[in-house]
């Protein structure tokens, strides 16, 4: 979505450039508006060898995945670094996870002399980059970029009275603590819904089965963006349990649909937003806890701290 938006942006600039597509990658909108189009496998060496052969082509290169390029060109290079999950770990992870992990991060570490930047999007980001990954004699800059669909922003004509968590399962994203904490609220008589958007086989189960006990939610599974402004739009509040995040775009978009924020009291979530109410992390009581204070309707309301900055981005890449 972000190389999209990006790619989109570079074309309504004039920007001239040159686009290197990961085959998985599907076709971008504007893509047709760059100079040149590579489309190749995520394997190093083929990515090397293309580097190789065009090593006096570029003014500037920005890589958007994480990893700079094999080798060390002879012009400004800026990665874009946003995988957080490979740099703060939950403490619960297997020991095989964390040394895969681990290992991800000492490989992204040895190409790290081959950039001159890394480009992240929050402030938290940036501390994880600077603690984890080598920064000496590098430049970490802060440059948040997305898109908000114009939807977002018009208003609801209905009364806004259940709750929502968009996001696909993942260990760390905290659905087993939010559906966990509506169990509790749903015995203690609390009549909001809690709306989810989940499809995952590693979780569906779970969830299924807490909702035939009784459990308030309603799963709708994958649905197209439109639907989940839609469901934005119903809702008063988002309950956002999540470990870590890049960015927090779920977040980003609920506030600008006009949506409170109930989250994990992290900096990730303080990096981008003045939550309505927090709660602990892997803590459902915690949660039980922020839902009920925010129902007295004395919590302020959620206030959006963080704003796109592509051109800003462009501005600085083009002047290299």
């Amino acid at each position: 979505m972000i190389l999209n938006h990006f790619v989109n942006r570079l074309v309504k600039r004039n920007i001239d450039f040159v686009l290197l597509r990961d085959e998985r990658c599907p076709c971008l909108e504007s893509e047709q508006g760059a100079k040149e189009v590579f489309v190749l496998s995520c394997d190093k060496n083929t990515r090397k060898a293309f580097y190789l052969a065009h090593r006096n082509d570029f003014r500037t290169v920005f890589c958007m995945g994480n990893i700079p390029p094999y080798i060390k060109l002879d012009c400004p290079v800026h990665t874009f670094f946003h995988n957080v999950s490979m740099l703060k770990l939950p403490k619960d992870y297997k020991a095989s996870l964390k040394l895969k992990t681990w290992l991800k991060r000492m490989f992204i570490s040895f190409y790290a002399s081959n950039t001159d930047s890394w480009i992240v999007q929050t402030s938290n980001t940036e501390n994880l980059v600077k603690r984890y990954l080598p920064t000496r004699g590098k430049l970490v800059l802060q440059y948040p970029f997305f898109e908000l669909d114009s939807n977002l922003k018009e208003p609801s004509f209905n009364k806004r009275t259940d709750y929502v968590f968009v996001g696909e399962y993942t260990s760390a994203k905290g659905h087993e603590d939010i559906v966990a904490a509506w169990e509790k609220l749903t015995q203690m008589g609390f009549g909001h819904t809690l709306h989810m958007t989940v499809k995952s086989p590693r979780f569906i189960d779970k969830l299924n089965a807490s909702i035939d006990r009784g459990n308030n939610i309603t799963n709708h599974g994958f649905i197209p963006h439109e639907e989940v402004i839609e469901l934005y739009k119903r809702c008063k509040a988002m309950v956002y349990p999540s470990l870590n995040e890049s960015l927090g775009l779920g977040v980003i978009e609920a506030i600008e649909a006009g949506c409170d924020v109930i989250g994990t009291d992290l900096p990730y979530l303080h990096s981008i937003c003045v939550p309505s109410e927090t709660f602990k992390e892997h803590d459902a009581d915690s949660i039980v806890e922020a839902v009920l204070r925010y129902e007295k309707g004395q919590s302020n309301k959620s206030l959006l701290t963080i704003r796109d900055m592509s051109d800003e981005l462009i501005d600085f890449l083009n002047k290299q």
